[in-house]
């Protein structure tokens, strides 16, 4: 077999059996109801939202979809701009995460057996920092 039949078999072989390693998405879904205490107590109106939850080696990632008020993301991985900590236990799966220059924080638990979810965030509304917080049942997967 001469080099350039050798080198097409190596490449093929590492295209079909080397396939890159995607964490798999688990979703659940919440219906939550939101206030932000930094304003008068102030209630959003309630949304159905997706928690997309995977895990990549050691860490865990939680990410809240919906809209603007009720999209909340949290790892527990430690990057070079925030600080991220797993809290799962046997009571709860969550994640918590600081960014290192704001200070704005965000976190993301669902209790195991309730299915019950509490996240907030924090965010700047019209130069102000508040704290989102969320929470409401999640349909058992």
């Amino acid at each position: 077999m001469n080099f350039y039949a050798r080198t097409t078999a190596v490449v093929l072989l590492g295209i079909f059996i080397i396939q890159p390693i995607w964490a798999q998405t688990f979703k659940i879904y919440c219906e939550l109801e939101g206030v932000i205490p930094a304003l008068e107590d102030r209630k959003l109106k309630p949304e159905k939202v997706v928690v997309e939850i995977q895990t990549m080696g050691k860490n865990l990632f939680m990410k809240v979809v919906g809209s603007n008020f009720y999209t909340v993301q949290a790892s527990s991985l430690t990057t070079e701009e925030f600080v991220g900590k797993n809290l799962t236990s046997e009571k709860l799966m969550g994640v918590t995460r600081k960014h290192k220059a704001t200070g704005f924080e965000s976190e993301v638990r669902i209790e195991r057996e309730t299915v019950m979810m509490t996240a907030f965030n924090d965010m700047d509304y019209r130069g102000k920092t508040v704290r989102v917080l969320l929470s409401g049942p999640c349909i058992r997967p």
